[in-house]
């Protein structure tokens, strides 16, 4: 059946579905059971919902078993009032909803006339008493008074129990998530990127507009498809038009040193702003009250200039001359250079001037400073000190909402977001490359139609798009026209690709003592652009003492690039090989490796993707409810507009193209070197290469049990969840045999081939003779699921919850990368083993199997703003052992298996998360002054003085993080592809004591000399995550006073630090 086909009947089955509003949407239900004051059930009573700041009621009716569910609320304060004919009225205050909240308000009417009213506040429960699922909301107010070190969301996520984030990274785990386990939305429509589900940042970094966040950590039910869940609410308007301007100011005399640092950032830095919603009130024209409101809010940041500090490691004086007569190894010995031409020693360690090669003297005069910290004719780490200044990097943000409704059954609203930032860094450390810059733009909208058919049945109807478009420009010395050809033709370089674009780019140069080489960052120009599209159905029926909920949705994604390979325009590295010192051989001019690349293409890349569920919220009795659903997931393989996709395929031994694809073939592909097979002539998808996975049935479990009333629960959930496989990662896009790539070139020490000006061998006119290989994967490759499961005892006592939870999460069918072609590793050379494809380089292989194992035990008290005082505090004891998985924001070996004969080496505690996390935030208004406990009455000058002040603060407190060691040298198992000597790999060491026992300082926190190079013919001993790092300690405080003017009007001054 066609795709167009199939989304017709799609959107047709969809439009048909009866569910609740709960999938991907951020309304609220109240529910609850009606009975008189002898217990029994009280039928056909009216219960009224009226929101707090728009006037706006919603109600329903008790069935036959007494039960009312009052579903589609926005997130608010809410009056809730029951009436029944022969029963006196019951109005609970004071009910507080937020995002997807299911709030139990149980009612019991007494005999008597209805105009009577019984009135009780804080009728609501405190914790979740209908679900499994475990959550934890941030309201505007603790948004915007939490003293974190930024207005972002991120700042604020890590506050959650159970969640963890990576310092300086928007990557978070939800009680041992992986990345692409996660979904991120903003009023119900995701702003994840659609590619492994990491989210959008900028749109998350700017929290005046937020109305709250909401995180659902564990056991999600079926309406979701992820582990973990992040809802952004926007604010919208109410009755009474309300409005703010701010200005959050930083200076250096303000912030807190780096643990790390000897000094405070620099710079003056202020995030300014404005907000305004109410009611859409046209003089004479139309008044909104009560049914039509708007909200807008801005905000930017400004900053004075910035300096950047560039330290990089450069040649002493002496060296660039080919002075080498002081050269001494770490242990203060003389080193020898020699004289690759002969092996004989340069005459007093001297290269002669005629000797230098001239290209290398260019590179070194156009690039490579002189040394201006320290002794300039010695050689030490960053020798060269520049304070570069740049102008302040701005960013604009805004965003605008509609809320409408029309009647009692139909309310529309709509939202658009728009970010613009830019983002400038000084390339490779050096101040003589330039800065790469960018221009990134972000854009986000919602539109939502809600419909009653009756007070049991409700639809709704929701779409949304995000845009990220983030694309890069690289200049060398900024200002000029100098492009990659340009530096090529300067610097007369040859044996590089024919046909090179006029593209930003540069000669990248390694040198592997430690001293600063030329790097360049692989986006050019366009950049690289994500594009998300989605339509949701959604719809609620309430019947007896069943919830039912069906739903779905349709989620096209996009994704752009032009990236062009960092070997563009040539890269090599220098070691110590031809010489004995990397830069004496950069002075020759004789690289240990040479690589080059082919002109990349622009890619456009796209996928579908349809979920469905169904659910059932069964009351078993009033006490006992329990939760059953089930979700299924079709998520396409992503495909290539040009079809520009490639894999190689291990069981023919030929690179696999779509069927309709030969003819995009670069007609200097070397064909005998590697064969070239149409898709469906060995069993591939003709299309996309792999497989489609469609038995992905996602069955959810869930139990919420009171035995003494609403104040303690005991709750219990099972589920399983599909994350997004990393088709991305291993697909080869716009690879090889379109784009050309080689293999990296090892100069041999006999007769080295490669010498500037050439930066790679001669090939011949007819293209190259050898070309790198596309990723193998696994045809028929599974999306990677997971298992999570809880149980919790949840109390609510003195205005505050208690929680006690234990959470699993186990990932099974995980994928994972190893080198298929590898030799089995020993003691003999690469290059005289026996491979499965002796003519091949490596074949990196995709395959399932990989998987983790997290446990966790979270003791948690939450108490709403009461009586002045607002809390939370968690102790979580955590452990997450896996092997290998896609999760390459945390740390890029996780994904590769070092022994490709031996996985199970590689099981060991997950980095990031700590066996220890304590953390508590608080807010507290101090009791003084007007509406506050003592001196209500105080006269205005005295409440100038001592009212309207409140303190806040963060404490966190945490063990360090499993740190792994690596070492860097000859491959000592002969696994690494080479064509001549052995490789230089990066691989665990040995391990010969206890590596934690000291001496945990600022410098030094573990003894290196724990380690020592593996032994030839093996791996090394040590583990993952041997190491202990250092733990987290860290307070934040803040300090507020709010002024009024009269009843309506106040300034807010705050500190934070």
């Amino acid at each position: 059946m066609s795709q167009t086909r199939f989304l017709f009947c799609f959107t047709v089955l969809l439009l048909g579905f009866v569910r609740t509003s709960y999938s991907q949407t951020t309304f609220a239900s109240i529910t609850g059971t009606v009975t008189d004051a002898t217990g029994a059930i009280v039928p056909g009573a009216t219960i009224t919902a009226t929101h707090g700041e728009t006037n706006i009621k919603t109600s329903a009716t008790s069935n036959e078993e007494g039960n009312y569910t009052i579903a589609q609320l926005k997130e608010g304060n809410y009056t809730v009032r029951t009436e029944a004919k022969g029963f006196k009225s019951f109005v609970v205050e004071n009910v507080r909803l937020v995002a997807r909240d299911l709030r139990r308000v149980d009612v019991k009417l007494a005999v008597g006339d209805v105009a009577t009213v019984v009135v009780v506040s804080g009728g609501a429960t405190l914790i979740e008493t209908e679900t499994a699922r475990i959550s934890n909301t941030k309201d505007s107010l603790v948004l915007n008074t939490i003293p974190t070190n930024s207005r972002s969301l991120w700042a604020v996520l890590n506050l959650s129990p159970g969640l963890q984030g990576q310092a300086g990274s928007s990557v978070t785990r939800f009680a041992g998530s992986r990345v692409n386990e996660n979904n991120w939305s903003i009023d119900g429509t995701t702003f994840s990127d659609g590619v492994d589900n990491t989210q959008t940042g900028p749109l998350a970094n700017y929290i005046e507009s937020f109305q709250e966040v909401k995180i659902d950590l564990s056991n999600n039910s079926a309406e979701f498809g992820a582990v973990g869940q992040v809802t952004v609410v926007s604010k919208s308007g109410t009755n009474q038009l309300h409005g703010s301007v701010f200005d959050y100011y930083s200076t250096p005399g303000f912030r807190a040193r780096s643990f790390f640092s000897s000094a405070r950032q620099t710079g003056i830095q202020h995030f300014p702003g404005g907000a305004i919603g109410g009611p859409v009130w046209i003089p004479k024209i139309y008044n909104g009250r009560n049914k039509t409101f708007f909200f807008f809010s801005y905000e930017t940041s400004r900053g004075s200039s910035v300096q950047d500090r560039l330290n990089p490691t450069v040649a002493p004086g002496p060296w660039r001359t080919g002075n080498f007569s002081g050269l001494t190894d770490s242990n203060g010995n003389p080193v020898t250079l020699v004289d690759p031409s002969n092996g004989q020693p340069f005459p007093g360690n001297i290269i002669p001037a005629d000797r230098i090669n001239p290209v290398s003297q260019k590179i070194q005069d156009k690039f490579f400073p002189m040394p201006n910290f320290g002794d300039p004719n010695t050689f030490h780490t960053q020798n060269y000190r520049e304070l570069k200044i740049r102008p302040w990097d701005p960013s604009t943000y805004w965003t605008t909402r509609i809320d409408h409704k029309y009647s009692d059954k139909d309310q529309i609203f709509g939202r658009y977001t728009w970010v613009r930032g830019y983002n400038r860094v000084w390339e490779g450390n050096l101040p003589t490359i330039g800065q790469r810059w960018q221009q990134r733009d972000d854009r986000a909208a919602t539109a939502s139609y809600t419909h009653s058919f009756r007070p049991n049945l409700l639809n709704e109807v929701r779409w949304g798009f995000g845009l990220n478009n983030n694309p890069i420009n690289f200049d060398l010395n900024r200002g000029s026209t100098q492009h990659g050809l340009q530096l090529v033709q300067d610097l007369g370089l040859v044996g590089l690709a024919p046909d090179l674009p006029d593209i930003n780019g540069i000669l990248n140069l390694r040198f592997s003592n430690g001293m600063t080489g030329l790097t360049q960052f692989p986006w050019t120009k366009k950049g690289y652009r994500t594009h998300t599209e989605e339509f949701q159905e959604q719809v609620s029926w309430f019947k007896g003492r069943h919830s039912l909920k069906f739903g779905g949705k349709l989620l096209r994604s996009e994704y752009d690039d032009f990236n062009a390979s960092r070997s563009l325009f040539g890269n090599v590295s220098f070691s110590n090989k031809f010489t004995g010192n990397p830069y004496a051989d950069f002075l020759l001019g004789i690289p240990t490796t040479a690589a080059r690349a082919f002109p990349p293409v622009e890619l456009d890349r796209n996928r579908w993707a349809y979920d469905f569920f169904a659910l059932d919220d069964f009351k078993i009795s009033p006490r006992l409810t329990l939760n059953l659903g089930v979700r299924y997931e079709l998520h396409l393989n992503w495909r290539e507009n040009h079809d520009l996709l490639s894999l190689f395929d291990v069981q023919s031994g030929n690179i696999v193209i779509p069927d309709d694809a030969m003819s995009k073939v670069s007609p200097i592909f070397p064909k005998n070197y590697v064969g070239i097979a149409q898709a469906s002539s060995v069993g591939f998808d003709p299309k996309t290469l792999v497989h489609l996975d469609k038995n992905n049935i996602a069955p959810r479990i869930g139990l919420a049990y009171r035995p003494w009333g609403n104040n303690t629960v005991f709750r219990a959930g099972w589920g399983m969840f599909y994350n997004v496989v990393p088709f991305v990662y291993s697909l080869g896009f716009g690879d090889v045999p379109y784009v050309l790539s080689e293999p990296a070139y090892t100069n041999p020490l006999d007769n080295p081939q490669v010498i500037f000006p050439r930066v790679f061998p001669e090939t011949g006119t007819g293209g190259p003779s050898t070309v790198s290989i596309p990723a193998a994967q696994n045809p028929n490759l599974k999306t990677p699921y997971s298992f999570q499961y809880n149980f919790t005892i949840e109390r609510q006592q003195w205005n505050t919850g208690f929680r006690l939870s234990y959470i699993g999460t186990a990932m099974r069918q995980g994928a994972w990368q190893y080198n298929y072609n590898s030799p089995v590793p020993n003691d003999q050379p690469f290059i005289s083993k026996p491979r499965p494809f002796n003519n091949l380089p490596e074949v990196w292989y995709v395959t399932n199997g990989a998987g983790h194992q997290y446990n966790g035990l979270t003791v948690e008290a939450l108490r709403h703003l009461s009586g002045g005082l607002y809390f939370q505090s968690s102790w979580t004891w955590a452990r997450d052992r896996y092997d290998l998985d896609y999760n390459w924001d945390f740390d890029t070996w996780q994904f590769i298996s070092e022994n490709p004969f031996d996985r199970k080496r590689e099981v060991g505690p997950a980095q990031e998360i700590p066996t220890h996390r304590f953390t508590t935030n608080f807010i507290y208004q101090l009791p003084f002054g007007k509406g506050r406990h003592f001196a209500p009455n105080v006269s205005r000058l005295g409440n100038l003085l001592i009212g309207g002040w409140e303190i806040s603060g963060i404490y966190t407190a945490q063990t360090g993080m499993f740190l792994t060691p690596f070492w860097t040298g000859p491959d000592p198992v002969g696994i690494a592809y080479t064509t001549s000597d052995p490789a230089e790999v990066t691989i665990r060491p040995d391990v010969l004591k206890n590596p934690n026992t000291g001496p945990h300082t600022h410098d030094l926190w573990f003894d290196p000399n724990s380690f020592t190079p593996p032994a030839a013919g093996r791996f090394g001993t040590s583990g993952k995550g041997v190491i202990k790092g250092p733990g987290v300690n860290v307070w934040s405080a803040g300090l507020h006073k709010d002024f009024m003017f009269g009843e309506r009007a106040k300034l807010r001054w705050e500190m934070t630090a």
